[in-house]
């Protein structure tokens, strides 16, 4: 059942629009959301509006952090979110699998975009959400170029990787597209796990 929105809610980018959009038909009561990268967390909170019973975020930037807990708080939904300000790849053993798993805008934010891909579908029971660059040769050299400042300020590498590569990455994990929309500058994809293909639980987990 769809909540009445809170006032004064942190409003949608366009692709984060596009991932709602997608994910709204989807969404079953009851169902949990796990989003890697979650900036201030706006996304995910508009999908507990949606339907969906809980939300962990995880973020590297203490300020978006911050951010998060404060609009959780404001918009009365801090007791259905938990925030984590440290590397999934870090934290990754000790979060719980979700029902639908974001990677909006984050998949070019790791040295090793391939093992966040493996290790995030792992934790994804039904759903994996995605928004990836679309190639720009100019946004690529500008970023090489802008590469050893962004070092000073962001708590990542980014590295961009070829999109069917990261197609391939994900569909080799047990999981099909269901839905693909571009804007400008990010591919929007949606992916379902395949019958009989897991239940979202690490390797050798029980």
């Amino acid at each position: 059942m769809r909540e009445a929105p809170p006032p004064n809610r942190a409003e949608l980018d366009s692709t984060q629009q596009l991932l709602c959009d997608a994910l709204r038909p989807c969404i079953i009561q009851g169902m949990t959301i796990l989003e890697v990268g979650c900036g201030d967390g706006r996304l995910h909170r508009r999908l507990l509006e949606e339907g969906a019973a809980s939300a962990v975020g995880v973020e590297l930037q203490t300020n978006y952090i911050e951010k998060a807990e404060r609009l959780a708080r404001e918009e009365g939904v801090a007791d259905r979110v938990t925030y984590y300000r440290d590397d999934f790849m870090k934290l990754a053993d000790r979060i719980e699998p979700a029902d639908i798993v974001i990677l909006d805008k984050v998949v070019h934010c790791t040295h090793d975009p391939e093992a966040l891909i493996r290790r995030s579908t792992a934790h994804t029971r039904s759903l994996y959400a995605v928004a990836f660059p679309v190639p720009r040769p100019l946004l690529r050299t500008s970023m090489r170029l802008l590469s050893p400042l962004l070092r000073l300020f962001l708590p990542f590498r980014v590295k961009f990787s070829p999109p069917e590569r990261i197609r391939e990455w994900i569909r080799s994990c047990g999981f099909e597209r269901v839905f693909k929309r571009d804007n400008d500058m990010w591919h929007v994809e949606i992916y379902e796990r395949k019958p009989g293909m897991g239940d979202g639980k690490e390797p050798g987990s029980r």
